[in-house]
């Protein structure tokens, strides 16, 4: 057991990080905006590379958790801040918008390593995250923001049925995203709520959650033993676990409310 103690933080913080998206998750599905976390976590991409290829030469910014984190929070920021305003504008055509800006934020991100001989690693690692290797000053920052969301969430549930989704959107993400990569956060976000989706109150989170923690274990799990890049490994497992549940166990669960219902 002690022999993979190292993969302790990496099992933190994925829990972490799915604890904040499933309560994102279900407003992303309340308000038919799939794409904005695609949009935004790609934006928070194109923000860590302007933090890489451009802060990273001031001393203020370089190798501090601040100089990295700048640039995605400051993007994301402002891509969420103009989706609140195109959601009061553009509601009918809300959703491609948001998926055009994530293909033009993408290709600037190209576009900006493109001149680096190492830029195909940065953006491999944008896209797969590194979340096998996350150490001990990975899970703080992570928690401490997390816990401060869900605080706020549980304190005023009202804040998220308004803009206020949209900032904490926007300040949760960048974070996530630099650990899990622009894959499995995405994954993290939708798969969970999407499959119990069919469930109301404690029962939807109980089961996103349990979708959630079974698909991380196993696909780090299976990352660690067979040498695999984390972010793909956890989508797949977590894709294949929420198949299972919609196909085994919410039927079981539709059924027992249909004769809870029929008794009472």
């Amino acid at each position: 057991m002690a022999d993979y103690a190292w993969l302790l933080p990496a099992v933190l913080c994925g829990l972490i990080a799915l604890a904040g998206n499933v309560v994102l998750g279900q407003q992303v599905l309340k308000r038919q905006i799939i794409f904005i976390d695609l949009a935004v976590a790609q934006v928070a991409a194109l923000g860590a590379a302007l933090s890489h290829y451009w802060l990273n030469q001031y001393d203020l910014f370089s190798g501090s958790f601040f100089g990295e984190m700048v640039g995605p929070w400051v993007m994301s920021l402002l891509l969420c801040g103009l989706i609140a305003l195109m959601e009061k504008r553009y509601q009918q055509h809300l959703e491609p918008m948001i998926g055009s800006l994530f293909v033009v934020s993408a290709s600037l991100a190209i576009l900006l390593v493109s001149k680096d001989p190492h830029g195909a690693d940065f953006i491999q690692g944008i896209l797969n995250g590194q979340l096998l290797w996350s150490t001990w000053d990975d899970v703080w920052p992570l928690a401490l923001i997390t816990a401060a969301m869900l605080l706020l969430v549980w304190v005023k549930p009202e804040f998220m049925h308004g803009s206020g989704f949209y900032l904490i959107f926007a300040i949760l993400m960048p974070i996530t995203v630099k650990l899990t990569g622009i894959y499995l956060e995405f994954a993290l976000l939708v798969i969970p709520a999407l499959c119990a989706a069919a469930l109301q109150g404690t029962r939807f989170f109980v089961a996103s959650v349990s979708i959630g923690i079974v698909g991380i274990l196993s696909g780090l799990a299976m990352s660690a033993r067979y040498d695999l890049p984390s972010g793909a490994s956890i989508v797949i497992t977590l894709f294949m676990t929420g198949v299972l549940f919609s196909l085994l166990v919410q039927p079981l669960l539709k059924k027992g409310r249909t004769v809870t219902n029929q008794i009472v």
